[in-house]
């Protein structure tokens, strides 16, 4: 067969992705615990899920590839498209209105790496924790066939307010939806 185009698509870029959030969540971490009050710092998350399932290890992360919608009208030799992703948090507590500031700071720090990854970084490898990626480092994106041109975050939601099983106490599950624009040949 004769393949048009190498693209990845999403698939490449999830590692990517969840590379990025485990080496620098703690220096975002820092940032947002800077300003908390003594004895509330956020904790770095425990598990990162390409997937939302059953979380056994709390706070967690949740990476899904939404969408990809392409460029009707790109180039024929590229595929520029559009790729829509959430990230959920898991995060749990037992008070509230701390699980609210919670959420709000761990949007923020989630944010923070999101949109301060130099997009180069998409091409290089990584080291990565998951049990997908057993070598423990991603391949990155082969710059002579992928190009991330830009990463945006387009909407925070809080999540909803849970009462966890067997009176574990509460969970809450912030979300950030973001869009990746990239081409690919």
């Amino acid at each position: 067969m004769n393949v048009r185009y190498q693209a990845g698509f999403a698939k490449p870029l999830v590692n990517q992705l969840i590379a990025i959030l485990q080496r620098d969540q703690q220096a975002a971490l820092d940032i947002v615990n800077a300003a908390r009050p003594a004895g509330r710092a956020l904790k770095p998350f425990a598990a990162f899920y390409k997937e939302a399932g059953t979380v056994q290890n709390w706070p967690a992360i949740v990476l899904v590839a939404q969408e990809v919608a392409f460029d009707a009208n790109s180039d024929a030799d590229l595929r520029t498209q559009s790729i829509r992703f959430i990230c959920a948090m898991a995060i749990t507590g037992t008070d509230p209105e701390w699980l609210a500031e919670d959420a709000l700071d761990y949007l923020r720090a989630v944010d923070t790496v999101l949109t301060s990854a130099p997009l180069a970084d998409f091409c290089l490898p990584l080291a990565i924790d998951h049990r997908t990626v057993p070598d423990g480092t991603t391949t990155g994106l082969d710059p002579d066939i992928s190009k991330v041109q830009d990463l945006r975050i387009v909407r925070h939601d809080l999540g909803v307010l849970v009462t966890r099983a067997r009176g574990a106490g509460l969970a809450r599950g912030p979300q950030i939806e973001f869009v990746v624009e990239m081409e690919e040949r």
